[in-house]
C-alpha cells in the first residue's frame, strides 16, 4: 500500500466535478475527462456541436468544393444543411429517442425506425426548400423531368438515403453513448456497493467486542465494590472507560501508529492485571523504529484476549504474555505469545473451533480485507509451552504518505 489509510468512499463523497470513469486518477487530462463525463447534458451539447461542425467541414470539402466549386451559394447550402441536421436531432430526435430508451426492445426498435424515417423525410424537404430558396425552383422542375414525376415526395427520394444514413449514424452514437454511460454508472454503483459492504464487514469485525471481557471486568468491579475496595474499583472503572472510549472513537477503516496501539493495549492489559494480579506478567518488546509504523486499530486485542481467556485464566500462577514488534526488511512483524499449558499441538485447529477461534479468525479476516493478500497470519506452538500469534504486514509510516 502506498497510503497508510484505507480510502473510504460513499455516494456523497463523489463530487460532481470529479465523477466519471477516471475518479481515482490524477493529472490535467484525467480531470478534464472527469469534467466532460460528469454531466450528461453538458456532454450531449459538446458532442452535438462538435459533431455537426465536423459535418459542416466535411460537407464543404465534399459537396461545396468538388460538386459546386465552393461558391457562396454552395457554402450557404452547406451551412443550412448542417443547421437543419443540428436542429432536427436536437429538437426532434433527442426527445423521441430519450422516450424510446425507456420502452421495451420491440417498442424501442419500432419507435426508432419510424421516427428516423419520418425525420429523414422532413430533413429532405427542408433541404429541398433551402436549395430552392438559394438557386430558385427551376431545379425542382428539372429534377421532375429527370425522374418523370411531379410528386413532391418522390422528388425527395434521391436525397433520402444520405439523410437516413446521417440520422441512423446519429442514433447509433446516441444510444451507444447512453448505454455506455448507463453501464458505467452500474459498474460504479457495483464497485461502491462492494466497497461499502467491505467497510461494513470491517466495522463488524472491529466492533466485535467479546462480551466475556465486559462481563468479567464488570464482575471484578462488582467484587471490589462488595469488598469495599472503592479505590481499586474506581481505578478499574476509569481504565475500562478509557479503553472503551478509545475502542469506539477509533475508526476501524483507518490505521493508527503502533505507539498509539500499544497505549490502547496498555489500558486493556491494566484492566486484566487488576483482575489477575500477580498471576499475569506482561512484557512489551517493541523495536524503536516500529513505533511510528501504521497498523490496524486494536488488531492485537483479540490475540491478547484469547491468551488471557484460554491460557492465563487456566493458570494458578506464572502467566506471561509477550508482545513483540520488529521490522524485517519492508515488513512489520507483530507477535502475541503466551505460556499457556493448553496450547494445542496443531494451532491451526483453533481457527476451526467456533468457540475458541472467533477472535483469531477476526484478526485474520481484517488483515485480508485491509491488505488484500499482502499480509500473513500464522499460529505456532511455543516451546516448552504456549501459543504465539504472528502477523506480518507491509511496513508503513508517515514518510510513505
Amino acid at each position: 500500500m502506498n497510503k497508510p489509510e484505507t480510502v473510504k468512499m460513499s455516494a456523497a463523497d463523489i463530487a460532481p466535478d470529479r465523477a466519471g470513469p477516471f475518479i481515482s486518477d490524477q493529472g490535467r487530462s484525467r480531470q478534464w475527462m472527469n469534467w466532460f463525463f460528469a454531466d450528461k447534458g453538458r456532454m450531449f451539447w459538446i458532442l452535438q456541436t462538435a459533431g455537426w461542425l465536423g459535418f459542416f467541414a466535411l460537407h464543404i470539402l465534399s459537396v461545396s468544393t468538388f460538386v459546386a466549386g465552393r461558391t457562396s451559394i454552395a457554402l450557404l447550402y452547406s451551412a443550412a444543411s448542417s443547421l437543419i441536421g443540428f436542429l432536427t436531432t436536437s429538437i426532434l430526435a433527442r426527445p423521441i429517442y430519450r422516450f424510446a430508451r425507456r420502452q421495451g426492445p420491440i417498442l424501442i426498435l419500432s419507435i426508432v425506425i419510424i421516427s428516423t424515417i419520418a425525420m429523414a423525410v422532413l430533413m429532405s424537404a427542408m433541404k429541398a426548400q433551402t436549395f430552392g430558396f438559394l438557386i430558385g425552383q427551376e431545379w425542382m422542375e428539372l429534377n421532375g423531368d429527370n425522374l418523370g414525376t411531379i410528386n413532391y415526395l418522390l422528388l425527395l427520394l434521391p436525397s433520402m438515403p444520405a439523410n437516413l444514413f446521417l440520422l441512423g449514424s446519429w442514433a447509433g452514437f446516441y444510444f451507444g453513448i447512453n448505454y455506455y454511460l448507463k453501464l458505467r454508472n452500474e459498474m460504479e454503483r457495483t464497485i461502491l456497493s462492494a466497497r461499502l459492504a467491505d467497510q461494513a464487514q470491517l466495522k463488524m469485525l472491529r466492533y466485535q467486542l467479546n462480551p466475556h471481557f465486559l462481563f468479567n471486568t464488570l464482575n471484578a468491579i462488582s467484587t471490589l465494590v462488595l469488598e469495599q475496595d472503592g479505590k481499586q474499583a474506581n481505578a478499574m472503572l476509569t481504565q475500562l472507560s478509557a479503553f472503551l472510549r478509545y475502542s469506539l472513537d477509533s475508526d476501524p477503516l483507518q490505521k493508527t501508529t503502533l505507539a498509539e496501539e500499544v497505549r490502547a493495549l496498555e489500558l486493556y492489559l491494566a484492566i486484566e492485571k487488576t483482575r489477575f494480579g500477580d498471576r499475569l506478567t506482561v512484557t512489551f518488546d517493541i523495536e524503536e523504529e516500529t513505533k511510528d509504523a501504521y497498523v490496524p486499530s486494536l488488531i492485537l486485542q483479540p490475540a491478547i484476549e484469547n491468551a488471557i481467556k484460554y491460557a492465563i485464566a487456566q493458570m494458578e500462577s506464572g502467566g506471561e504474555i509477550t508482545i513483540i514488534a520488529k521490522r524485517e526488511g519492508g515488513a512489520l512483524v507483530l507477535k502475541v505469545c503466551d505460556n499457556g499449558l493448553n496450547a494445542p499441538e496443531d494451532p491451526a485447529a483453533l481457527l476451526r473451533n467456533v468457540k475458541t477461534g472467533v477472535g483469531l479468525v477476526n484478526m485474520r479476516d481484517r488483515l485480508n480485507y485491509l491488505y488484500q493478500g499482502r499480509a500473513e497470519f500464522s499460529l505456532c506452538h511455543v516451546d516448552p509451552q504456549g501459543l504465539c500469534v504472528s502477523l506480518r504486514m507491509p511496513f508503513e509510516n508517515r514518510g510513505q504518505k
